[in-house]
This record gives C-alpha cells, sequence and structure tokens, in this order.
C-alpha cells in the first residue's frame, strides 16, 4: 500500500528545505510553516531561486520551534571557490522586514532584501492550489537515473513537498490526469508499459485521497521551472536538461494517464488542494483513494 515516506518542509522560499517527521495541513490545505517567508527587494519583487541562481550556493537550517530562527551559510561554487561569508553573525529569528538574516542575505546576493511572512497558507507559486505537492521516491530515483544524479540531488532541485513510497514511478500521475474509463488499469494500482493514448474530450475528474487525517484533491501534473537544471547547491546549468527530461518522461508516460492537457513533458509530481478540514499527516501514514472529485 502507498505510503508517506518523507516530508519536506522550505519554510523561506528558494531555500533549503526542512525534512520532519510531521506536518499539520492548514485548513486552507497548504502545510503549516512551508513557504511562510519570501524575499523581496526594496521594490517588492520577489528574490527567488528562479531570477537569482546565486540563492542556490546558500545553505539554510531551521529551528522552526517556539522563536523560529535560521542559521546561514555559503557554499562553493561549481569552480570551488567560495564566497566569503557576510562578516557577521549567522543565525538569525525569522522576523519579517529588513531585520532578521536581512542584512546576511543582503550582503550574500548583492540586493537589499526584506522578508515577508503569510502564517496562513504561506507564498506557494499557485495560489489556486496550496495543497503540499506530491511524488512517489521511485519517481525522483527515475529522474536521479536519467542524469546520474544522487537521488538527494533530485530532491533538493524539485523541492517536493510529500514523497510517497510503496508504489511505481509516475504513479502520482494517474491521480491528477487518469485516462478515460476503459483506457486504464486504476489509478492506484500502478503504472504499466507506455501507450499513446487519443485525446479525450471529456477526460475523468482528478481523484481524491487521503494521507492520515488529512484529505485532498489532485489539481494537476506541475510544471517545473528553471530551477531543477541547475545543481542545487552550486547553481551550475546541466546543459540540455529540459530536453533530456522531456525525452525521458514522456517514453516512460504511464498508459493510465491522459497527458493530452499537460502542453509539454516538463512536468513532476502533483499539485494538491486539501478538502478545507486541516488534520496532521505522518511519515508511515498510507495514501488511501476517497473517490473522484465532485461525486456524489
Amino acid at each position: 500500500m502507498p505510503h508517506l515516506e518523507r516530508i519536506t518542509l522550505h519554510p523561506v522560499k528558494s531555500l533549503d528545505g526542512l525534512d520532519v517527521e510531521r506536518a499539520c495541513v492548514l485548513p486552507c490545505g497548504a502545510l503549516a510553516n512551508d513557504r511562510r517567508w519570501r524575499l523581496v527587494d526594496f521594490d517588492g519583487h520577489v528574490v527567488n531561486a528562479k531570477r537569482t541562481p546565486l540563492i542556490q550556493r546558500i545553505r539554510a537550517t531551521f529551528d522552526l520551534d517556539s522563536t523560529p530562527t535560521v542559521g546561514l551559510s555559503t557554499a562553493p561554487d561549481w569552480r570551488g571557490e567560495t564566497a566569503p561569508p557576510p562578516p557577521f553573525a549567522n543565525s538569525f529569528p525569522l522576523v519579517p522586514g529588513p531585520e532578521g538574516p536581512c542584512r546576511w542575505l543582503s550582503a550574500a546576493l548583492g540586493v537589499e532584501v526584506l522578508l515577508q511572512e503569510r502564517a496562513e497558507g504561506g507564498f506557494p507559486d499557485d495560489r489556486d492550489a496550496m495543497g503540499p505537492t506530491l511524488v512517489s521516491t521511485a519517481s525522483l530515483a527515475e529522474v536521479a537515473r536519467w542524469f546520474s544524479l544522487p537521488l538527494g540531488e533530485v530532491r533538493r532541485r524539485f523541492r517536493i513537498n510529500l514523497e510517497v513510497g510503496d508504489c511505481q514511478a509516475f504513479w502520482e500521475d494517474a491521480l491528477a490526469s487518469p485516462a478515460p474509463p476503459g483506457k486504464t488499469s486504476g489509478a492506484l494500482a500502478g503504472p504499466v508499459p507506455y501507450a499513446p493514448l487519443p485525446t479525450d474530450p471529456c477526460p475523468p475528474p482528478p481523484l481524491s485521497f487521503r494521507v492520515g487525517e488529512a484529505g485532498f484533491t489532485a489539481v494537476n501534473v506541475c510544471r517545473r521551472c528553471p530551477v531543477p537544471a541547475r545543481d542545487s547547491s552550486t547553481g551550475r546549468i546541466t546543459e540540455h536538461f529540459r530536453e533530456v527530461f522531456e525525452a525521458w518522461r514522456r517514453r516512460r508516460l504511464p498508459r493510465d494517464v491522459d497527458a493530452a492537457a499537460w502542453g509539454g513533458f516538463y512536468r513532476l509530481a502533483i499539485n494538491t488542494v486539501g478538502d478545507g478540514k486541516g488534520g496532521n499527516v505522518h511519515v508511515g501514514d498510507r495514501i488511501e483513494p476517497v473517490a473522484h472529485a465532485g461525486d456524489s
């Protein structure tokens, strides 16, 4: 039975993740403390890894008990050169505004930044799908094989919240993009060898499922940004990353998935919405189907 194998929060958007054994799902569907803080410049523009690759050389550790804090340091670039660390303390309270870690981060990034906080729901890329992202461990391992990368590096590049074990690669695709009736081997049964599917004008709705106490509905398979193409520690670009990824992704598409609406194969993991009730999820919780979204 598929089960929750890993939970990763990203307290400050674009900085390192934090693995936890338990997470609280808020009524809005988001995981508490995930993307709760983000960096912006003094003009209000978001400073993130998509636009500022230097962020990927910053290492962050978090303590979210009582007063949340972050510890910061810098890593060598891809040539092995280490940037000189800012000449002051590197452990800070996570407080909004120009205080806390902002002076350190401004010196490391070469741009003045402020910290913003949104405790209820954080700052997800998709405000219409505030639930956690979900992927199978087997999917990440498959991507690692395509690029001869360690599994941990693929985790850091794609920055996904919930990781599911005891299922096959790309098992999660069928939660968000199930094939039409009669053309599927069962959305929760795991993939079978790839066979192209004709476009269906009325694909079935995505599926609802439970993880421990919390209920979710799959929304779509995530379109990826430029960040996964870069080394998670140095920012060095993996040449032709997207082209290689899409070629393999097309070949490995499960038969029980309808990708007609994807608009390309640079996609991995699913976006979700919560059922509005919240709850807690724990490593080891089973992933159990509920019904098609909208079923009575």
